[in-house]
């Protein structure tokens, strides 16, 4: 009995701390970079094989749109993680993503209108990956 309790106590503690660590903007990623999109519908980016970059946007809800998604490589890149925060009073959006394979591929942020309709293009970048990362 005692034993089982210990055990339930410590798992409550690891999760516990697991989640704490979950709460950063970032979802406890450090990006080599961070593009900002507000003012731009294009970018490009330059990183390294293993590398993990930040796009970070205006959410469109404003605008009476939302973000239905990324669309990428997947051979080339790996979505991290998608965050949604708010940046006093300002709804923002931020897309985590690691450079996986040497190459080029552009990541296509789209957005459909919250009324409904067709899903269009809110945001493109174009990703640039070669080595020297820590896979080399």
């Amino acid at each position: 009995m005692k034993n089982g309790i210990i055990v339930i106590i410590s798992i409550f503690v690891l999760f516990v701390g697991g989640c704490a660590g979950s709460f950063s903007e970032d979802g406890g990623l450090e990006p080599v970079e961070t593009i900002v999109l507000d003012d731009d519908f294009a970018a490009q980016i330059s990183v390294a094989r293993a590398d993990v970059f930040a796009l970070d946007m205006i959410n469109p809800v404003h605008k009476g749109h939302r973000i239905s998604g990324a669309f990428f490589d997947p051979s080339m890149l790996r979505m991290e993680r998608f965050i949604e925060y708010d940046n006093e009073g300002e709804l923002r959006a931020r897309y985590l993503f690691s450079a996986l394979a040497d190459g080029s591929s552009d990541v296509l942020i789209k957005m459909v209108p919250v009324s409904g309709g067709d899903q269009v293009v809110f945001k493109q970048v174009s990703v640039s990956v070669s080595g020297g990362g820590w896979l080399d």
